[in-house]
């Protein structure tokens, strides 16, 4: 917005010698600093900023996940040792209501946190990665969330499959995305992002290759390990966009169209390469 406020101010200093650059200046400028404002939210409207969904998405997930454990752990329903499967803290009452509550708001705010990334002008994501990936993880933890391991075991399975394996390849395509900002902007996030990414897939993949493949039981305690590690390395790469997304973008912003970005950038190129 201070770039185009600068050229504007170029420009009407420019129409003192000629009037040629009148027409540049209402027809060119003026679309170019509607077009920024535009992709910002009405001030008005500015009233959630949209890191701290993220914030929220990990913190909810995460305290969820250590209470319900520590109360199953207080009742006897789980041991410290063996390491017991996340979905094994959320089993009896009471802390299979608070699981099931937790990770339910959980899943709603990972709808909202993919379509925040989604929408945020950046190259984290994009609408095929967010539908064919995003989007079914987030259902995949609501769905585990319900359907208790014990009662509704299959479904329950089929959800965490579809969390892990859903949330895993997506932060590894949006961290692929990431590579060109490496060079451009030296940001410190994608590299942690891309470590996470690694950490995510490779305990996803080892867990589901333990339990599906070599049929491993989970008292052995790798599985839980995977498990849990896959978990916390997940929320820590949700978590980073809260320092990530800064002040800048809110829960209403806008994006700009691709299209009308190219225009207004090819408009914009032959106006200031003018002499």
């Amino acid at each position: 917005k201070q770039w185009y406020q600068r050229r504007v101010r170029e420009a009407v200093v420019s129409t003192q010698s000629t009037g040629t650059h009148v027409l540049c200046f209402y027809y060119t400028i003026m679309p170019l600093y509607q077009l920024v404002t535009a992709s910002r939210s009405d001030p008005d409207r500015d009233w959630f900023k949209s890191k701290y969904i993220a914030l929220l998405q990990c913190t909810l997930t995460v305290v969820t996940t250590v209470v319900c454990w520590a109360v199953a752990l207080y009742n006897g329903h789980v041991k410290v040792w063996p390491i017991p499967m996340i979905s094994h803290c959320g089993v009896y009452p009471p802390e299979k209501y608070i699981f099931s509550i937790g990770l339910v708001c959980a899943a709603a705010l990972m709808f909202m946190f993919i379509w925040i990334v989604e929408t945020a002008g950046k190259i984290y994501s994009s609408r095929t990665t967010a539908w064919a990936l995003g989007f079914p993880c987030s259902i995949g933890l609501m769905v585990l969330a319900v359907c208790n391991c014990e009662e509704e075991p299959t479904l329950h399975y089929i959800g965490a499959i579809s969390y892990f394996v859903g949330f895993a390849v997506w932060c590894l395509l949006c961290s692929f995305k990431e590579l060109s900002l490496e060079d451009e902007e030296k940001d410190v996030w994608v590299f942690v992002r891309k470590a996470l990414a690694v950490f995510i897939s490779i305990f996803t993949f080892i867990m589901l290759a333990l339990f599906l493949v070599f049929k491993q039981k989970w008292q052995e305690g790798w599985i839980p390990l995977c498990e849990w590690g896959a978990v916390i390395c997940s929320e820590l790469f949700v978590g980073t966009f809260f320092f990530d997304l800064g002040d800048e973008y809110f829960i209403e912003q806008v994006k700009v169209p691709s299209h009308k970005l190219r225009h207004y950038n090819e408009v914009e190129d032959d106006l200031f390469c003018v002499e």
